[in-house]
């Protein structure tokens, strides 16, 4: 993809959440830095360091039923936060909790996307300097 047909943050926003509202991780490839980096929120060093890395594991994490659910979206000039509801029958799905994902974004590209457990974490990582007082805000 060309840095002039990059999508700006709204549409990367809308190309994440179709990507996995439909399971469809192959789709994510357009928008993925080739050297992205995935971070988990289990902070085990599981991470993954290429667009390939990325895309086997959503691949391999599909394979054993997970699936996630969109709770909430947070779009800012140069970061994307998602509130994952992870559903399946292996770790880490548990349908009582929401993870954060935040998708920093460089010129269109998703260049890191770190798991949090914790809301406000995730948006002031997202976007320091920003209030987190709730939902609306």
């Amino acid at each position: 993809m060309s840095p002039r047909s990059r999508p700006g943050p709204g549409a990367l926003t809308a190309r994440l959440r179709e990507a996995l509202d439909t399971a469809d991780c192959r789709s994510l490839a357009d928008v993925l830095h080739p050297y992205v980096c995935w971070i988990p929120s289990e902070g085990d060093g599981r991470g993954c360091h290429t667009r390939s890395h990325v895309l086997s594991r959503c691949a391999r994490l599909h394979a054993l039923g997970l699936r996630a659910r969109i709770e909430e979206t947070f779009t800012y000039p140069a970061a994307v936060v998602l509130g994952l509801r992870i559903h399946g029958t292996v770790p880490p799905a548990d349908p009582e909790t929401v993870v954060y994902h935040v998708f920093d974004v460089a010129d269109g590209l998703v260049t890191r996307i770190t798991g949090y457990t914790d809301r406000s974490q995730a948006l002031d990582a997202a976007f320091p300097g920003a209030t987190t007082a709730g939902p609306g805000h």
